[in-house]
């Protein structure tokens, strides 16, 4: 893998010494910010695992090639792994980062000069609709990213979904979660000494600070609830949720994930039987409602309970008075 990631310094060393341009040790090392021991032992690999004929030249003070008809090999990846870095590009429409999305396009157009595959056109045949997604702001979602990568505290301003309250911050970014076309960053906050989970769109600024985050030990935790509960709420006990679909909508619901881990049982009626573990039914109730009276809730029997009274508060405002 680190080879790989050589890749780029072994191409730049190649275009120039194939340019009788005479790149010196130091060149190298300053264009990739690396050692010069690293530089000779880079050019050292070049020599030895890539055949290149590569002479020092003693009148110039650099490198050149002895033959010229030396051709640097492919492009170390799969056809397959571009592929997938082409739908990577797509699925990063979701990505509010410009920067980003740029620095990725240069590199695929890299990828581009040394393969025999039209990248733009498969990518033009490539699409993702996002439904009800939330707006995120460019420096909001660098900081955010820079905080956790580093693994630095974030001061945040940041307003309630359930107030007009407008706070100031202070995090230790855990864990960036992209779903249902909105990113949430779960992190301890200082101020409510407890994991709270900040929607980036409801954020008005963010600056990474210098002091180093804590509780990393909680974002190994949450990486592993987030996988094994359902939805976006994710705290909490799991509890099994158990639900009957009709045949009219089992026929949808065979082909969908609810959650990685479902059981799915097709019934000899054509009805279907889900299962799944669930910490918060707020997201499960709307998630039921729309499937009407093609669903059941068989269990849990508070889960049940809600459901009824939900659908009796509906009932209530359509009735006649």
């Amino acid at each position: 893998m680190a080879k790989k990631l050589a890749y780029e310094r072994y191409l730049w060393f190649h275009d120039r010494l194939r340019g009788k341009k005479y790149p010196k040790l130091g060149d190298l090392a300053g264009r990739f910010e690396i050692s010069r021991r690293q530089a000779a032992r880079e050019i050292e690999f070049m020599r030895l695992f890539l055949e290149a004929p590569i002479e020092y030249s003693s009148e110039h003070h650099g490198y050149y090639y002895s033959s010229d008809n030396f051709e640097f090999p492919g492009l170390w990846v799969s056809e397959e792994e571009i592929v997938s870095l082409i739908v990577s590009r797509r699925l990063a429409a979701a990505m509010p980062d410009r920067n980003l999305k740029k620095k990725l396009d240069r590199f695929l157009e890299k990828i581009g000069q040394n393969i025999d595959l039209d990248l733009a056109r498969l990518e033009s045949r490539i699409s993702l609709k996002n439904v009800r997604y939330c707006r995120v702001e460019a420096a909001i979602f660098s900081a955010v990213l820079l905080a956790l990568s580093q693994e630095r505290q974030l001061a945040i301003t940041y307003s309630s979904g359930y107030t007009d309250e407008t706070t100031q911050r202070t995090v230790d970014p855990l864990h960036l979660l992209l779903y249902m076309g909105n990113w949430h960053l779960i992190a301890w906050c200082r101020q409510r000494r407890g994991i709270r989970d900040f929607l980036l769109s409801r954020m008005h600024g963010a600056e990474v600070l210098a002091e180093k985050a804590q509780n990393q030990a909680a974002a190994r935790e949450i990486k592993e609830k987030i996988e094994t509960r359902y939805g976006i709420f994710f705290d909490g006990p799991a509890t099994q949720v158990v639900l009957r679909f009709h045949s009219g909508s089992a026929r949808t619901v065979r082909d969908q994930v609810w959650f990685p881990g479902q059981v799915s049982e097709s019934q000899e009626d054509g009805s279907l039987i889900l299962k799944f573990p669930v910490a918060d039914f707020r997201e499960i109730i709307r998630d039921i409602l729309p499937f009407a009276a093609d669903v059941e809730v068989l269990e849990p029997p508070a889960l049940r309970q809600l459901i009824s009274e939900t659908i009796a508060r509906m009932a209530g405002m359509y009735r006649k008075k």
